[in-house]
């Protein structure tokens, strides 16, 4: 409920900060606004994807990917498990599940082991190398997405028949709750 009440409460500062920007609020003296390459908002988790972005720095151009694919990977992994924990709250008040705190362990253990798999696979939706000549770094942006079917579809598919019963799962209405309980840009 903290974690639910913690998102909200972001959201809406996020929401409050966009809209004085958009107000026409200037920037301090001396302070630019600079616009990240794949950090825009059409990197943003969508209604049938999550999308994450990431930024590596080094001397070393491959290093500097490296470090950005790391940054990408960890921020998809964390706010796909964000998601699923708030959904499977959700998910077994509205079903009544007998033991909900087992149902909850065995969703965020196949959802880890999911995210692992697909974390693998994962498509590259923007990619941007450039050089700072006055620091000689490479600065890396890549942002990752993962199509939220596939991971349904494998969760789902990681849970025996037997689960499946014990735990009332309704595919429908768990993939209805993994599209709303996600921050989405349409």
């Amino acid at each position: 409920m903290k974690n639910i009440k913690n998102i909200i409460f972001r959201s809406l500062m996020l929401v409050a900060v966009l809209g004085l920007l958009q107000c026409g609020v200037s920037v301090p003296k001396g302070q630019k606004i600079v616009d990240l390459p794949c950090f825009q908002d059409k990197y943003t988790s969508k209604k049938k994807e999550y999308i994450a972005s990431g930024r590596g720095i080094s001397a070393d151009q491959v290093t500097a990917r490296k470090k950005a694919m790391i940054n990408a990977k960890s921020e998809i992994a964390a706010l796909i498990k964000s998601n699923i924990r708030s959904l499977v709250d959700d998910y077994t008040i509205s079903r009544t599940v007998n033991n909900q705190e087992e149902v909850k362990s065995r969703f965020e253990s196949l959802t880890s082991e999911s995210v692992e798999q697909m974390l693998v696979d994962v498509e590259v939706a923007c990619q941007e190398l450039t050089f700072d000549k006055k620091n000689k770094q490479y600065n890396s942006y890549l942002a990752l997405k993962i199509d939220k079917d596939n991971l349904a579809a494998s969760i789902a598919d990681k849970l025996s028949q037997e689960e499946k019963k014990e735990l009332d799962l309704d595919y429908g209405q768990f993939r209805e709750l993994l599209d709303r309980d996600v921050p989405i840009k349409n």
